[in-house]
């Protein structure tokens, strides 16, 4: 019976060894994905994520040499959570030695069409010959936004290009506005641009001239409006320019400010004279 006690413990000290070097010894990748951004984006914004990779391998890890990385994006909100593979991977080159680390940014949307209002899981992926390892994954999240004003652009073939401005706030702190740009049945599809925070004190102007030049002007503080320009056309949508107005009341308020501490200050003691007669 003692024979038979020792002989059970000699197995669990021997096991439990073995699951300690295996855990200070893992033998493959340890593979984390965060987004940049940790708040919700508004559909067809720039999605990009960072992905950090350790090799723990014995062996040298090289992309191009034919070891692999991959992401993978899962749509959560469709009914049968379809897996959304890129055709066209644009992943960097990543070469490792065995304990080194490496940290980059994946732009997700050059990779997978992430169109739609929803959660998106994403997760990635690094293997060679002698171990794999993959991350945990993480939820980002899509919206349409809060529509605020919209026009559109008549082209002379009668097609039309919508301009959408919407809103959305983020932790409940900060409400920023996004410029959504919008072909007839999605045909294609063009980046979200964030313009900055909304100061919602007066409306944004959105407006649309005969050449193609979209114009938006908003308020992003008490003192600041950001004017942003593009220019539209049936080759594409460029930006051109971003900048930042001072407000005319907020600017004479500035340029006269010196003068009204000065005047606030109050004034100097009478000086003693030098002499005295008495």
């Amino acid at each position: 019976m003692r024979a038979n006690i020792g002989l059970f413990s000699r197995f669990f000290i021997v096991a439990g060894l073995a699951l300690c070097h295996a855990r200070a010894n893992p033998g493959g990748f340890t593979v984390k994905v965060e987004p940049t951004i940790h708040f919700t984006r508004v559909v067809d914004e720039a999605v990009d994520a960072r992905i950090t990779i350790r090799n723990l391998t014995g062996r040298p890890y090289d992309t191009a040499a034919g070891d692999r990385f991959t992401c993978e994006v899962e749509y959560l909100d469709a009914r049968d959570r379809a897996v959304l593979r890129y055709a066209d991977a644009k992943l960097p080159d990543v070469k490792l030695q065995p304990g080194e680390t490496w940290q980059g940014t994946v732009r997700l949307t050059d990779m997978f069409k992430m169109r739609e209002e929803g959660d998106y899981f994403v997760r990635a992926r690094a293997a060679n010959s002698l171990g794999s390892g993959e991350s945990e994954g993480t939820i980002i999240t899509l919206a349409a936004g809060t529509p605020l004003k919209q026009a559109r652009q008549m082209f002379s073939d009668g097609t039309q290009r919508e301009f959408r401005l919407v809103t959305l706030k983020n932790y409940q702190v900060c409400e920023y506005l996004y410029l959504r740009i919008i072909d007839p049945d999605n045909a294609r599809a063009w980046e979200t641009l964030r313009l900055d925070v909304v100061f919602r004190s007066e409306e944004p102007k959105l407006d649309i001239q005969d050449d193609g030049t979209v114009t938006v002007i908003h308020r992003a503080t008490r003192e600041l409006h950001m004017k942003t320009t593009l220019a539209s056309s049936h080759e594409g949508v460029r930006l051109v320019s971003r900048e930042e107005l001072l407000d005319p009341e907020a600017l004479s308020q500035l340029l006269f400010a010196p003068f009204i501490e000065k005047a606030a200050e109050p004034p100097p003691p009478p000086k003693k004279p030098w002499y005295r007669f008495w």
